[in-house]
């Protein structure tokens, strides 16, 4: 780990859970704030810069950028918030419950929730409910839709100038046949069934179960991982979800989902370095283990090199010129999704693969 990581986290750990920094020399803060936009938590490190000892602080022309950073977050939270409320208010007059996937649901189980970045807002209302809840959210003022299909996909989206509303049929995409049926029976569970309602600024809103909390948190994480890159910001989702709820899981029932889905390895690694480079008590973690810490090092490096969700790669940033390139392009992406993984997840890596090129066949004849 370079001095500038070991600043960066640093600093991290500071916001997350509200504590002193413990540094010793001069911050680079222009590397570390680098850093930290890479994995899109710079607003949490701009927010622990603008609190140390004078000596300390960045110079003036770095803090300036940092607090215009935290006022943009700032108005742009309360954009998603205003459209958020009128959205939940529109659905429950007409009997739907919306529950609040990833964003302002994560945000909530931060020290200051207003510091986590947001990019949109996720709405989950279930198949049964989509079609109709999409019409009625396309009713609201200053919407748009860019021509998409309401049931084109897993979620339908529509815009509020440059602020995204996702409204979904299902939480995550699991094409895999044989896992599918499993992740349905979890997700019926936890949002349908028994979601949380919380305090929102005195406004009530629904939000995951703890359970299905956790593990959507760390599974989105895992899928982002697995094909365009997962960053800083996702893993402390993941640990701020853990903190929050420690004490309050069925852990049998968290080890089921786990197993079952094929990747407690991968929680297990993951959870590695929640403890080692974000100090997430060890006790909070169910299911540690210390045999990880050589994969968690190969994983370390893959993050610091991906960020938050911009993993690159030159094959797959081409686009398809013809229908036949379209189909080879993707096979081959299939492949580099593989080699990627493979160093870390051999297991996993094989199992993706023979999912991904099993659906990839399926499509094809299902087009024929």
């Amino acid at each position: 780990m370079s001095t500038v990581e070991q600043q960066y986290f640093a600093l991290l750990r500071a916001a997350l859970w509200d504590m002193p920094v413990s540094l010793d020399g001069e911050i680079d803060w222009e590397a570390v704030m680098q850093l930290a936009g890479f994995h899109s938590n710079n607003v949490l490190i701009a927010d622990v810069a603008s609190r140390m000892p004078d000596g300390n602080k960045p110079l003036p022309a770095i803090l300036t950028k940092m607090q215009s950073a935290m006022r943009n977050n700032l108005l742009h939270q309360m954009q998603l918030r205003q459209i958020l409320l009128q959205a939940v208010k529109l659905l429950r007059e007409h009997g739907i419950e919306p529950v609040v996937l990833k964003g302002f649901g994560l945000a909530l189980l931060y020290p200051n929730p207003s510091l986590r970045q947001i990019g949109d807002i996720d709405l989950f209302v279930g198949i049964a409910d989509f079609h109709e809840a999409c019409v009625l959210l396309r009713s609201l003022p200053g919407c748009y839709n860019w021509g998409e299909e309401i049931d084109a996909g897993r979620h339908y989206n529509i815009e509020f100038g440059r602020i995204p509303l996702e409204v979904h049929r299902v939480s995550a995409e699991v094409e895999n046949v044989q896992l599918q049926p499993l992740y349905v029976a979890m997700e019926q569970e936890g949002l349908l069934d028994h979601p949380q309602r919380v305090n929102y600024e005195g406004f009530e809103i629904s939000i995951p179960s703890k359970e299905f909390a956790v593990f959507f948190t760390f599974f989105h994480a895992w899928h982002h991982y697995l094909k365009s890159g997962v960053g800083w910001r996702q893993l402390t989702d993941v640990a701020m979800t853990l903190h929050a709820y420690y004490g309050q899981l069925d852990i049998d029932k968290l080890h089921r989902w786990l197993t079952s889905m094929y990747v407690m390895k991968p929680w297990q690694t993951f959870g590695y370095l929640l403890v080692d480079c974000l100090g997430l008590p060890q006790e909070e973690l169910p299911f540690f283990d210390v045999s990880c810490k050589s994969r968690a090092q190969r994983l370390y490096r893959q993050i610091m090199k991906d960020g938050n969700f911009k993993r690159t790669n030159t094959f797959k940033r081409k686009k398809p010129k013809s229908r036949l390139w379209h189909k080879v392009h993707a096979f081959i992406g299939i492949f580099v999704d593989f080699f990627h993984c493979v160093g870390v997840f051999p297991l996993e890596a094989f199992r993706e693969w023979c999912n991904e090129i099993q659906v990839g066949f399926g499509k094809n004849f299902q087009k024929k």
